[in-house]
């Protein structure tokens, strides 16, 4: 009884076939107007689909949208340079652990509280750590739980980076905070790794102006995690 019904639908479909001209209205809007094999016709026409330009140097004249000038580029940066500077990686767990013994940025942390290379040792898989046995890469990305993780670690950094005898090792002789309590841009440049500006240290000054207690833990938690988490 199967085979016998999968002989009548066989044979329906053979004559359905026949019947049919090839000037479905699908088919026919595909194929209607273009020649396919001109590489500049449009899939569907110029009336059904969109038609891109196909000049590999940006837009046809004439078009709404028209290539950035070359003097826009050299403001705004060029691809290759705006898409590292937005690109959301984040540091590997190496360079953290590197950083903050770099830095030194453990220790100095009031009533017996975690530093900052505490909670880095107690937060592998919240920072995105490799698991081996599980056959699991380092996150190449910062989670939401690895951004609270940083940020935390930064903050109890900070507590290190005010204390007298803050000497971190990859800026020898340099001191956070000067004689006179002020930010020093030397200070600044250590701990974001970059050249630091004079108005990173007005910035950083005001806030010790307005909280003459904490101001400069919170300064240099904003600017530890400003320049090495992903904005």
């Amino acid at each position: 009884m199967k085979r016998l019904s999968l002989i009548l639908i066989s044979a329906f479909a053979v004559a359905v076939g026949a019947c049919d001209d090839g000037s479905g209205e699908l088919e026919g809007g595909r194929t209607a107007g273009r020649n396919p094999r001109d590489p500049n016709a449009t899939q569907g026409g110029e009336d059904s689909t969109f038609d891109h330009s196909n000049d590999p140097g940006g837009a046809a004249p004439g078009a709404e949208f028209q290539p950035p000038e070359p003097q826009q580029i050299k403001m705004v940066g060029s691809p290759e340079v705006t898409s590292r500077l937005h690109a959301c990686g984040k540091l590997t767990n190496a360079s953290i652990a590197e950083f903050i013994t770099s830095r030194a940025l453990n220790g100095g942390n009031p009533q017996g509280t975690q530093g900052a290379q505490a909670i880095f040792n107690a937060s592998g898989p919240a920072l995105g750590a490799a698991n081996y046995p599980g056959r699991v890469p380092e996150a190449p990305f910062a989670s939401t739980s690895a951004m609270a993780k940083m940020f935390d670690i930064y903050t109890m950094g900070s507590y290190a980076a005010v204390g007298a005898n803050w000497t971190p090792p990859a800026c020898p002789g340099v001191k956070v905070l000067g004689a006179d309590a002020k930010f020093t841009k030397d200070g600044i440049s250590c701990l974001i790794g970059k050249p630091a500006t004079d108005e990173y240290v007005a910035i950083a000054n005001d806030a010790i102006v307005k909280n003459p207690t904490d101001g400069a833990k919170i300064a240099i938690a904003a600017m530890l995690s400003a320049a090495h988490t992903c904005q």
